[in-house]
């Protein structure tokens, strides 16, 4: 008798825990659909978004967040348009080396391992295809290089940020057997079309397997690796619309091959000879003054907390927004993005994609802080802040030395979230995060 009653009592009472626990799952599940509905609502608003940068901020621009740099740019931005009536001269601004641009050569003693998987790597470089040009001068200890990669579609994008950056750019491209050819092609008409392409280094990354080629018409060719693009067609020193409309197939899109953006991001950091670097993907546009503004502010820092190579380590964040895509023009200053952000037509980076990779600490206070104080190249600090939770998954883009740990080069751009690793190394040795 009391067993049964004992048996009632607990089945009675498993009901109702259960009860308890569907009732708040549908109420869970119908505040979650409001809400969704609610940031569905507002992204249909909003139109779809490029990404753009801000005043200490850099900014990305194209379609989709997260597209693979041989996806085509579909928004009204087209890098490089301020070049338009613009023709080359006959100086190149540029310092090739290995016979580049028209005849490339190279013999495997020019050849290195990846920074990071070294001989067991898959993928070879030849640093310095391009070197800058008196690397040694005004380039003391305290400068920033701007280390990227692209693949050779993306070229143009590069004219945007040494148009804008106050120091040296570091480039690693992939080229793949033919993709060098088109690479080189586009680069030599750039340099002899801005001045400013004078502060670039470019590196060349490629399988071991497909050694870059770069002749057009190259004997080594043959009927299985025919896959390669038309030489583009140049009218002034603004990029030629086949370059932007697709028709461009490159041989790495072609064979599939998948991008090594963390062998890239390692290799763009090695060809740098500045003690800051900031790694950041080649559609992020640094805003202006963002480099002498960030040595000033590094100026007064060491002389409020002494010389910051002591045991607590510190980067530098720099926010991240996009715009929208009808937008043709990248906001240079902060006090520009603001205008953008009260119209809606700005929101900082991934917002609607990944929530909590670019979203760092004191969104507000960054956004309610008034610009051009100091200048429109003042750079100030506003909160020193740990990658810790809720801000544990925190992707940012920072302010950092070389001596940060480096990339994990087995993951590629195609498995996303390839800064994680190295994110979460830099955590471990006691890193610290300025915005």
């Amino acid at each position: 008798m009391r067993y049964h009653f004992l048996l009632k009592y607990y089945r009675f009472k498993f009901f109702a825990v259960l009860i308890v626990i569907l009732t708040c799952y549908v109420l869970i599940n119908e505040l979650f659909k409001q809400q969704t509905f609610q940031y569905r609502e507002l992204f249909l608003q909003s139109s779809s978004y490029k990404f753009q940068n801000s005043q200490h901020s850099v900014g990305k621009q194209s379609t989709v967040p997260g597209l693979p740099p041989f996806f085509t740019n579909h928004t009204n931005f087209i890098p490089g348009l301020f070049l338009k009536g613009m023709y080359p001269t006959n100086q190149s601004y540029c310092k090739f080396n290995y016979g580049a641009p028209y005849n490339f050569s190279w013999s495997e003693k020019y050849v290195s391992f990846t920074p990071q998987q070294g001989e067991k790597g898959p993928y070879r470089v030849l640093y310095n295809v391009i070197e800058r040009l008196n690397p040694l001068e005004n380039l003391d200890k305290f400068n920033v290089t701007y280390c990227t990669h692209a693949t050779p579609e993306f070229m143009y994008h590069i004219v945007e940020i040494v148009h804008r950056w106050d120091g040296p750019v570091s480039v690693a491209v992939f080229v793949p057997y033919t993709d060098a050819g088109l690479c080189l092609a586009v680069v030599d008409h750039l340099c002899r079309c801005l001045p400013e392409m004078s502060q670039l280094s470019l590196h060349f990354i490629f399988p071991s397997t497909l050694p870059p080629i770069v002749s057009w018409t190259s004997a080594d060719y043959n009927e299985t690796h025919m896959k390669s693009p038309n030489k583009p067609e140049f009218l002034d020193c603004s990029a030629p619309k086949d370059l932007f409309a697709g028709q461009f197939k490159t041989f790495r899109s072609q064979e599939g091959l998948t991008y090594p953006v963390n062998v890239a991001r390692n290799v763009a950091r090695r060809g740098a000879q500045t003690w800051h670097i900031l790694v950041s993907d080649v559609e992020l546009l640094p805003s202006e003054g963002l480099v002498p503004g960030f040595i000033s502010m590094l100026s007064r820092f060491r002389k409020k907390r002494g010389h910051y190579s002591t045991s607590t380590k510190f980067v530098f964040v720099v926010p991240v927004f996009e715009v929208d895509e009808s937008l043709q023009n990248v906001p240079m200053t902060k006090e520009q993005l603001l205008d953008l952000y009260a119209q809606n037509k700005a929101v900082y980076f991934h917002r609607w994609i990944c929530l909590h990779c670019q979203r760092f600490p004191g969104l507000q206070r960054w956004l309610q802080r008034k610009p051009g104080v100091g200048g429109t190249s003042f750079v100030q600090p506003i909160l020193v802040v740990r990658r810790e939770f809720p801000y544990h998954r925190w992707e940012p883009i920072y302010i950092g030395t070389n001596q940060d740990p480096l990339y994990s080069e087995v993951l590629t751009w195609e498995g996303q979230q390839d800064k994680m690793a190295q994110v979460k190394q830099q955590h471990t040795q006691a890193g610290r995060e300025d915005v």
